[in-house]
């Protein structure tokens, strides 16, 4: 388990996944901006579930389920995952939290977490952050973090993304 001052990050667990599962298949509000720009289908999700996952303590890449540290409640998830972005691997950071949990800060907590963590856990030199044109308040939390617009890129199946990036060496 990795953590911050108010969020605790946790592996996979089956008490997760009924809020998983209303997070990425029934909350547009919160998926529109995210992954594919939509709720996911049922096979979507189980596919995302088993593949895209921390499910060890040993893993380092993959998504976490974000709780608060004052209860076990699921409030959303974060993770690193490696990335062919600026025509090199990359690693990019990344958050989904549900709206009753936006503009408390827990984005911008993430995103310090994140950084330091590449830095000092992984040794990396820079850190990745893509993010939605249409997601002001996403783009305002990576300004806020000091990381410097780079480039859009438009994927099938991601839609149009700004690409950040921050040196962290």
């Amino acid at each position: 388990m990795l953590e911050t001052d108010r969020l605790k990050f946790k592996i996979l667990n089956s008490k997760y996944e009924k809020d998983l599962e209303k997070l990425f298949c029934k909350n547009q509000k919160v998926m529109k901006t995210v992954f594919k720009g939509r709720v996911f289908t049922n096979d979507e999700f189980k596919k995302l579930l088993s593949e895209d996952f921390i499910k060890s303590k040993n893993e380092k890449v993959g998504l976490w389920c974000i709780t608060s540290n004052l209860n076990d409640k699921l409030i959303g998830i974060t993770g690193l995952l490696k990335f062919n972005y600026l025509n090199k691997d990359n690693y990019e950071f990344g958050f989904i939290l549900n709206e009753n949990n936006w503009g408390k800060g827990f984005a911008t907590e993430i995103g310090n977490f994140w950084l330091e963590y590449a830095k000092n856990e992984m040794n990396l030199f820079e850190l990745i952050a893509t993010v939605s044109p249409k997601n002001i308040a996403s783009r305002k939390v990576l300004e806020k973090l000091n990381m410097e617009y780079v480039d859009e890129f438009i994927s099938e199946e991601r839609g149009t993304r700004l690409i950040f990036r921050k040196n962290i060496n």
